[in-house]
This record gives C-alpha cells, structure tokens and sequence, in this order.
C-alpha cells in the first residue's frame, strides 16, 4: 500500500519522499531517460532527408527548456518547498516561455515547408543570379522569408520577456526576499501567489489560445504523408486546459484540497508531455516507417528476383544436365544481396521495369507525381530534379554534333540545374544525394555559379516555366501530358539561340584567368553524363519512397471508391 503524507504539500522542513513523492520521482526519472533516448536517435540520424526538413536542433532545443521546466514542477510536491520562490519564478518566467517560444518556431517548420514545396510546384524558382539586395534594415526585414520574418519576431518576443521578467523581479520584495535591504524572506506559500506570475505563463497562454489555433487554420490543406499535421493538432489541442486549470489552481479556494497533492504548476505538465512526446517521436515514426516502405519495396525486388531466377533454373534443370544446374544455381549465389548497397540493384529486372514506369510517368505526365510528392511528401524537389535532367539530356541530343556556342549553352543550362537543386547554399531544398557525388558536382559547377552570381549581367531562368496546377484540392490529373505541351511542369527543351546570350558562349575560345594565364570557362570533366549518378541515387530515393507511397495511396482511394460504392 502506497503511503502518503496526510498533509500533503505543507511546506514543511522535511521533504515529501512519501509513496507519491517517489510516484513523482520515479515518473521523471523515466520520462526523462525516454525522451532523451529518443533525442539521440535523432541526433544520430539527423542527415536522414526526413529529419532534415524538421529543423532538429531547434526542436531539441524547444523540448530540453520544456523539460527543465517539466522536472522542477514534478518534483515540487517531493522537494514541499526546499527550494527558492526566486529561482522558482526565474525557471517559471524564462524555461517555460522560452521552451514555448521555440516550440511554436518549430511547428512554424511546418507551414513554411508545405508552402515553399507549393512554390516549387507553382513554378516559383529563384535563378543563381539574383538582383542586388536593398539597404536599411526595413528593406532587409522585408527581404526575409516568412520563417526567418517568425523567428526574428519570436526572438524580440524572448528578449522582451527577459526585460519584463528582469524588472518585475527587481521591483518585487517577496521574490527577492532576503537579497537586497530585504531583511527577511516572506513565507514560500505566500511568496508563490500573486499577479507577478501571471506573465510567466503568458507565451503558453498565447501558444494554446491564440497562435495554436492560427496555425492549425494556416496548414488546414495540408495532408502530409509524414503525420505532421497531425502532430501539430495533438499539440495545440493538448496545451488548452493548462494555462486556465493552473490560474484557477492558483487563485481559487476551491483546489486548496487538490493542491496539496497535486501542486498547481502541475496542470501544465500533461501539455508539455504531449508536446514533448510529439515532436520527438513523430520524427522518429516517421522515419521508421520511411525505412521499413524503402526496405518492403527493396524486398519485394529480391522476392520477384528470386522467383524470376528460380523458374528459370527450374526450366533449365528439366532440359539440360545437372552440370548446367550447378552452374546457374552458383550464378544466383554469387550474386550481388539486395540489401547491401543500393548500386547492386540496378541489374534487378523487376528494378528496370519501376524505373522505366517513373521514366515514363515522368515523360508523359509527371504533374500526379510532382503534386503528390509537393503536397504530401515534401520532396518535389527530387521530381523537379529528374524532370530537368531528363530535359537537358534531350537538349544535349538535339545538339549532337556539339558546337562550341551549343556546349556554353548546355553548359550554363546545367549550372542552373545545379544551383537550383544540388547546391546547398542556393537551393531552397537542395536534393539528398551521397557526398561523393555532391563533391563532384561542386568541383564542376561552384567556380561557374560563383562568376554569375558576382556578374552583373542578366541570365535567364528556364525552370520558371513550371506551370501551377490547375486542379482542384487532392485531385490528380491522369490524362497523358507531354512535356512542352500547355500544363507541362518543364520545356522538354530549350532552344539554342543563335547569338550567344551569356558569358558561357566563348567557352570555346579562351579567357584570362586571375593569374594571367589562358583557362577554359567550362571543365574539362563536364560532359552530357555529368548528372548520371545523381539522377541514379535520386530515382533510387523516388522508386523507394514516393513513388511507392503515390501508388499504395491511388490503389487505397480506388478501394476506398470501390467500397463505397
């Protein structure tokens, strides 16, 4: 049987480690150990591209304010008030606002990526060579994108709360107690009563009531395939009862009983659990569950493999000798496991034919693709990226024989692409591929993006030829679209004017290099292959992930129409 301290939470001069002060005790304890746990993993796989787009050193940091603010008032029933109201009201006024201040630029995270993969989809790219930014800190402040615009706000919001918080300390004798010309310190019960905490609990007040709900309206259109939304409702929904339960815990008569037990702060906790435990672990599920889809796809390949090979060796051992069968069944074994490296899966058959199906969607009619991957995925980035390689190979086709004006032009062609979806600098949402292959890309390309962007000249930006999709709310057109046709998200080319139009088209003659001697504008190591082995690794990404999640949701909505019907 559980003993407790009939007098509960009284103030007295022993702490409570009664039954339920080791209740208290033991649940932080463990609490604490979990969530941790789980920021670990999340550490450790923050290169994830899923994890990535979270923003997971803000989100540690807006749980780890939280969590402090979480283990003072869980155990405040056991410490029975051996600790100081001042550096109680310091911890209440600066961890607990803090902690929701950079809670709430987190789940920002989440409106500023599902609208940045909406521009993405609408054709909104910025070029490399972007115009001189305006002076004055108003033309700055305007320059800022939405999140940076909430970050800066919720920054000014912190630092006030420390003004606010800094002056209501110095001006008030029951906090400050013995410190100062105090001569004594006031009575603890008496020193944690009164309007100069009500401010403390102003950001939660503000999170739950006000920008909660604001931002739930905001991505109300969202419907992520990642559980984001949902993880944003379970927090907003979770912080309503805390602040209002708290304040009547505090001023009303009525808890006096219910406070004995179960100290007034403490109606915040359930809240900031929730918050905690959602922006935490949904991460984590998501990423899971990212995995596990990558590994059923890569084992459904082996299983086709298999049964692919196994028929074939069945026919074989009726028809031929054993000698034969030996053979073809040591042909099978030394081959390459399916889960080993993701190169060794581009001889598999059942591989080729997904990768033609992309290949084909994506020639025919990418915008399902595109939008399921804008809207739900967040990863339009990596369709976008095909589409363009795909384009600028049937540029370099069509200008076979290449000419030195043409191989400029081609040239500069792939330094946009390159800017605009590999370089982690300038693209919005720079594509995940191997570090190896980035290096590359980089050594090619950085030279040339950093010339055009200190030029003061003007370059054209092709992939501005993105046309919005004109459906309604969750629709997916499926009619055939070529590219180049009214609709279609890319030129399937571009045209090879016959004046040349940018610093690229002498690249056949030579220029002068800073040192003074002759250099080539274009690498020599730039060819029509230079983007092989990063369309590989993101059509790998794309078969693996979206792809797989498009089709397993078309085939639910057909089930789902067919059901209801």
């Amino acid at each position: 049987m559980v003993q407790i301290n009939p007098l509960g939470r009284n103030w007295g001069p022993l702490v409570n480690w009664d039954g339920l002060g080791k209740i208290y005790a033991g649940l932080i304890i463990s609490w604490t150990v979990i969530l941790y746990s789980g920021i670990a993993w999340l550490v450790a796989h923050r290169h994830h591209p899923y994890l990535k787009m979270r923003n997971i050193p803000l989100a540690v940091a807006a749980t780890t304010f939280l969590h402090v603010y979480l283990v003072k008032i869980m155990l405040a029933y056991t410490t029975n008030g051996h600790f100081l109201c001042s550096a109680e009201f310091w911890i209440m006024s600066i961890y607990l606002p803090f902690g929701i201040a950079l809670f709430q630029a987190n789940q920002v995270q989440l409106l500023n990526i599902s609208t940045q993969q909406r521009k993405l989809l609408d054709g909104d790219r910025v070029s490399i060579q972007e115009p001189p930014r305006a002076r004055g800190p108003w033309s700055r402040r305007r320059g800022l994108t939405a999140l940076k615009q909430t970050y800066v706000f919720i920054g000014i919001g912190m630092l006030l709360q420390v003004v606010v918080t800094a002056a209501i300390y110095g001006t008030n004798r029951k906090l400050q107690g013995h410190w100062g010309k105090i001569p004594f310190a006031q009575g603890q019960a008496a020193c944690r009563k009164g309007l100069e905490w009500i401010p403390s609990a102003f950001w939660q007040m503000f999170w739950s009531c006000m920008y909660g709900p604001y931002l739930l309206y905001q991505v109300r259109n969202v419907r992520d395939a990642h559980l984001w939304r949902l993880q944003t409702i379970l927090c907003v929904i979770s912080g309503f009862p805390g602040s209002p339960l708290w304040l009547a815990a505090v001023f009303s008569p009525k808890f006096k009983p219910i406070n004995k037990y179960f100290v007034p702060p403490m109606w915040l906790a359930p809240g900031i659990i929730v918050m905690q435990a959602c922006t935490i672990f949904f991460p984590i599920y998501s990423t899971y569950r990212s995995t596990q889809l990558s590994k059923t796809t890569l084992s459904t390949l082996q299983s086709w493999e298999d049964r692919t090979q196994w028929t074939a060796d069945s026919t074989t051992f009726g028809s031929r000798s054993t000698h034969t069968h030996t053979h073809s069944t040591t042909t099978i074994h030394q081959k390459p496991s399916f889960r080993t490296e993701k190169s060794q899966y581009q001889d598999n058959e059942m591989y080729e034919m997904t990768i033609s199906a992309l290949d084909n969607a994506i020639a025919t009619n990418p915008l399902p693709l595109l939008q399921f991957a804008a809207t739900k995925d967040f990863t339009a980035e990596n369709i976008l990226f095909l589409i363009q390689v795909r384009d600028w190979k049937i540029s370099c086709t069509a200008s076979t024989p290449p000419t030195p004006h043409s191989r400029a032009l081609l040239f500069h062609k792939a330094v946009e692409i390159y800017a605009q979806s590999v370089n982690e600098k300038l693209a919005i949402f720079p594509i995940n591929i191997e570090g190896g292959i980035r290096s590359r890309l980089d050594a090619i390309f950085e030279p040339a993006v950093k010339r055009l962007r200190e030029s003061n000249g003007e370059m054209s930006d092709p992939y501005n030829e993105i046309t919005p999709f004109a459906g309604g709310e969750g629709e997916m057109p499926l009619s055939p679209m070529t590219p180049g046709s009214p609709g279609s998200p890319l030129k399937s080319n571009w045209p090879l004017p016959s004046t040349p139009k940018s610093e690229f088209s002498h690249a056949a003659t030579e220029d002068e290099g800073d040192d003074g001697k002759k250099v080539d504008d274009i690498p020599g190591d730039f060819d029509e292959k230079v983007f092989d082995a990063a369309e590989k690794s993101i059509k790998y990404l794309v078969v693996t992930n979206t792809w797989r999640k498009m089709i397993s949701e078309m085939k639910e909505s057909l089930r789902t129409s067919h059901e209801s019907s």
